[in-house]
């Protein structure tokens, strides 16, 4: 069990990769922190479903692009189970527009969840891991930094809020590291969630063409890289992102 006694909080976890992470980390030996903004009922299952295998695991409502709320994950992570071990910062919304039908709502909100949100629930936990001297911090990034065309869908805010945490996430490592904190960022690409059904469905079959194994990841292939990098194997690992997505960002 690689992460036997960890405590681990992980941001977005009531559906999709977030659920599969907890889930896995679960099973791992970690007590996990299932967080969600709104669906407290797919949270509790979530949490139901890691009891029910024996795994430890509570459900906490945060909005990571709210401080406050962020602060307060942390206290009730910290009287729940004492500490904190790992951070993965998962919660993310996708907009897929074009950039000249883009909002400055869509702006907002794709800041706010994806890079705020980041940038929120690091700085509420991090202070915490460096008094113990040590930690595991890994951000969901996005293939979508090093893909310009997804088949024709459109993602150029999404992709300036996921460039931004993978670019903060460099000198975040570098600053944390004389802690014994790494700082990583897994970059999934097309993963068959509920999120899949919210995009243009003839965009995602023509982005499905320019994946060499031809088939959508599991959330299940996110959350073992998660669990990885959240492990003692990948002590000597920082600063670096892992690219989950079939081979699409080779070309």
């Amino acid at each position: 069990m690689m992460l036997k006694d960890r405590v681990a909080i992980i941001t977005g976890a009531s559906r999709g990769i977030g659920k599969a992470i907890a889930q896995r980390f679960a099973a791992e030996g970690a007590q996990v922190v299932v967080n969600y903004k709104a669906a407290a009922d797919l949270a509790e299952d979530v949490v139901n479903g890691i009891r029910a295998t024996g795994g430890e695991a509570i459900s906490i409502q945060a909005d990571v692009a709210r401080r406050e709320d962020t602060d307060r994950l942390r206290d009730e992570t910290l009287e729940a189970f004492g500490k904190i071990d790992i951070l993965v910062s998962n919660a993310g919304i996708v907009i897929d527009k074009s950039f000249i039908d883009s909002t400055e709502d869509d702006w907002n909100a794709a800041m706010d969840t994806n890079l705020r949100g980041f940038f929120n629930v690091s700085q509420s936990i991090l202070p915490h891991m460096i008094e113990r001297k040590f930690g595991r911090v890994i951000a969901t990034g996005s293939t979508i930094t090093e893909v310009a065309d997804f088949g024709g869908n459109q993602y150029s805010v999404c992709t300036a809020s996921k460039g931004g945490i993978l670019n903060m996430m460099h000198p975040m490592a570098a600053e944390m590291a004389q802690h014994g904190i790494t700082v990583n960022s897994v970059s999934p690409g097309y993963i068959a969630t509920e999120m899949l059904g919210q995009l243009d469905p003839e965009g995602l079959a023509a982005a499905l063409r320019l994946v060499p194994m031809r088939r959508y990841g599991k959330a299940e292939e996110i959350a073992a890289a998660m669990a990885f990098l959240a492990s003692d194997d990948a002590a000597y690992i920082t600063g670096q992102t892992l690219r989950v997505n079939g081979g699409m960002s080779m070309s």
